[in-house]
């Protein structure tokens, strides 16, 4: 038997092809939740006890049927521990691609699994339900194979889509928005209408962040704080996300507050920016109103992650 099982694992292997790719790197907007369409004839009530799980069918963001099973105990999440997490759901894997997890923030002692890797690592660890943040076609034709398997178009792009998703297909529900309409309140009765800015260096370049995903609507959307002038014209005004700033942009950097984040293999980069005379002029700078933040969480969104960045914004401008 454990022969025909290891020639039936390799035989599945070879079937699916090339190994895994990235966790994703398209930014699209994620779409709306997804449609359930449970029978009537899948729910049992009764009056005197809560009604079983029972499997059901949901339709995901690409329009794939997907069967969701009555209980999952082996979810394998990619890049959607955090989400998972902040249900009460336990995955049972975390994702990692090659040797970088960028999730030690969620202090996870579960085993780690290449997402970048090869499928066969997939069919080993044998998940109940695979859930997909970033849609790939080629990644769902071999995964799918594996398990039933939830695609998103892109989970990262506006996390609250994907917990009302994720709560819907477990029956799960997640606090957030009281606490960050809370620190919010209390952050501006602090500092008014002080403006923000929030840097990454990165190995390549510099990063101004302000749109969509990561900690730009933490800051400027959640927290309601106010975005300094180049933030505005260079991001917000245009719709964007981010937008790469030379060097010779820093003195336009006339944020009240600055917020600088770093890129792992990148910490060089940031004693030559913190050195330089352009960024020592700074307002901020000479006010002592630049704090160094903790990579993973401030370039990951989630509810975990981004109730980390409502923490160091409170330590931060609060004290």
């Amino acid at each position: 038997m454990k022969k025909t099982r290891l020639w039936m694992m390799g035989a599945l292997a070879v079937t699916l092809g090339v190994s895994l790719t990235g966790c994703g790197s398209k930014n699209t907007n994620a779409a709306n939740t997804a449609t359930a369409t449970v029978s009537p004839s899948t729910v049992k009530e009764t009056a005197s006890a809560k009604p079983a799980a029972q499997e059901k069918t949901v339709k995901d963001e690409i329009g794939h049927e997907v069967k969701i099973p009555a209980d999952p105990k082996r979810i394998l999440g990619i890049y959607l521990e955090d989400e998972l997490l902040s249900l009460g759901i336990q995955p049972f894997k975390q994702s990692k691609i090659g040797t970088w997890s960028g999730q030690d923030y969620l202090g996870l002692s579960i085993p780690a699994i290449d997402v970048s890797g090869s499928v066969e690592a997939v069919l080993e660890a044998a998940p109940d339900l695979i859930l997909e943040n970033v849609y790939d076609e080629k990644r769902y034709g071999q995964f799918s194979k594996v398990a039933p398997m939830y695609a998103f178009k892109d989970a990262r792009a506006d996390w609250r889509a994907t917990i009302r998703t994720l709560g819907d297909l477990f029956g799960k529900t997640e606090k957030y928005d009281q606490r960050a309409k809370q620190a919010g309140a209390t952050i501006k009765q602090k500092i008014g209408d002080q403006t923000i800015a929030i840097v990454r260096v990165h190995t390549k370049e510099f990063r101004l962040y302000g749109g969509p995903g990561y900690a730009g609507p933490v800051l400027y959307q959640d927290l309601g704080l106010t975005p300094s002038k180049l933030v505005k014209e260079l991001i917000l005004d245009k719709n964007g996300k981010v937008v790469p700033i030379s060097l010779e942009m820093i003195p336009q950097l006339d944020a009240d507050h600055i917020f600088i984040t770093t890129d792992t293999g990148a910490e060089d980069k940031t004693k030559e920016l913190l050195a330089n005379p352009l960024w020592q002029s700074l307002p901020a700078v000479k006010k002592g109103h630049v704090y160094q933040v903790n990579f993973e969480t401030w370039m990951k969104s989630g509810p975990i992650a981004d109730g980390k960045k409502i923490d160091d914004v409170l330590a931060a401008l609060t004290k």
